[in-house]
């Protein structure tokens, strides 16, 4: 399965711990190498290679542009039926369309019927390709919903300054500390989650839940497959006290 992490940068945060967890995501999937950035104030910033030093990555993003930042990861591991022995960008996640770029551990069983039904031209034969696209369309409560196969999803919608998470089979593990909340695949991709007092706080995710985050603070959690009613403005709650 693929390696997956993602951050929002909305204050003075160091990102070792983001960029720590991008670094241990190559243990999940050695076959390509992708990180996206957007941040209100730069606009988009995508960097894709077969094999990167994580170095490399670091020196690109760290610009000196003012945040707030938003990252997706993926290190995607290719199951036998979507293996592509020439790789181009079309085919190294995350992806992105328009102002929806989407992270995303685990199958999408249904795409090529979503495809269809949403007479979408899939860009590259993965299954995550759609998902951008689909959210685009629809947004993102509806479109979770439609996607059948084990999942874990880190989405950013740039028209709403989101950052949205859902899981249902497959675990994240978010945590935060001031200035930043982070997620990854697996908890063991941040440093020092396993000492008696990690400096940041740790959430382990639901199963079956999905999760807003914005420079505000964020929603609370709702079952996967729910939809708000959008005619209530969302209930925002701050980010802890550390």
């Amino acid at each position: 399965m693929c390696g997956i992490a993602g951050a929002l940068v909305y204050g003075k945060a160091p990102l070792d711990l983001f960029f720590h967890a991008v670094s241990e995501c190559r243990n999940r999937g050695e076959d390509s190498f992708g990180v996206v950035r957007w941040s209100p104030s730069s606009g988009w910033k995508e960097l894709r290679r077969l094999t990167c030093r994580i170095e490399e990555c670091v020196d690109f993003f760290q610009d000196g542009q003012p945040g707030p930042h938003f990252y997706l990861h993926t290190s995607r591991a290719e199951p036998t039926t979507e293996f592509r022995p020439t790789k181009t960008e079309t085919e190294i996640p995350p992806f992105r369309d328009g102002e929806v770029a989407v992270a995303h551990n685990g199958i999408i069983a249904n795409d090529k019927r979503i495809a269809r039904f949403f007479h979408i031209t899939a860009t590259s034969p993965i299954d995550t390709a759609i998902v951008p696209t689909v959210v685009q369309k629809i947004g993102f409560w509806r479109a979770i919903r439609l996607f059948r196969g084990g999942s874990a999803f880190g989405i950013i919608d740039a028209r709403r300054g989101s950052l949205y998470l859902a899981r249902n089979f497959l675990p994240l593990t978010v945590i935060w500390l001031p200035g930043m909340v982070a997620f990854a695949s697996e908890s063991q991709f941040f440093a020092g989650v396993d000492s008696p007092f990690p400096p940041y706080r740790v959430w382990h995710m639901p199963t079956f839940t999905a999760i807003e985050f914005c420079t505000r603070g964020y929603r609370d959690p709702i079952s996967w497959g729910n939809i708000p009613d959008e005619n209530i403005e969302p209930q925002w709650r701050s980010f802890p006290d550390f």
